[in-house]
């Protein structure tokens, strides 16, 4: 538990570093990718360890960054990927993350920690939502089946289980 807690924190902790300092220079030439779902910077990046990820440049503007081999080998999958991230952004949850470093401290993850779960519930029905306006039935059924890949595992530190997060684009589905 420790050694995912470390992990975690360091992965939340690099949605910040991410596009720092000279990352931040070079980001003008790295690949972006057209992202249907909102009018955010996405960029597709080769060595991205997460498979997708919302953050804020340096000058404080929204970006994406997805996993460009997701984007190759699962289609389906990288466009829920793309709509979850920007619910991020919409939902507010880039935003209350940033405003919570100011407050916490040297340790932001801790800060974010105890939300993380509902923040990936709320995102991943907002994509289905996206998805669904889009008739994009594909995307939200490739979701569904990569969440039941995970099963009773926890999707990431903090996260909702597979199993929950599948039952939750259920129930988001049938929603109007």
């Amino acid at each position: 538990m420790v050694i995912r807690l470390a992990i975690a924190a360091a992965a939340i902790a690099g949605l910040g570093l991410f596009y720092g300092s000279a990352q931040a220079q070079k980001s003008r030439f790295l690949p972006t990718t057209e992202n249907p779902f909102c009018e955010i910077t996405t960029y597709k990046l080769r060595d991205l360890a997460e498979q997708a990820m919302s953050t804020t440049d340096t000058r404080g503007r929204p970006v994406i960054a997805i996993n460009a081999l997701t984007l190759t080998e699962k289609p389906s999958y990288g466009r829920f990927l793309m709509a979850h991230e920007c619910c991020h952004h919409t939902l507010g949850h880039v935003r209350r993350y940033r405003e919570g470093l100011g407050n916490s401290g040297p340790q932001p993850f801790f800060y974010i920690a105890p939300a993380l779960k509902q923040m990936e519930l709320d995102a991943d029905c907002c994509a289905v939502r996206m998805l669904k306006s889009k008739q994009e039935k594909d995307g939200i059924e490739a979701a569904h089946m990569t969440m039941m890949g995970f099963g009773a595992e926890h999707t990431g530190a903090y996260y909702p289980t597979g199993l929950e997060r599948a039952d939750n684009i259920v129930k988001c589905v049938e929603q109007d």
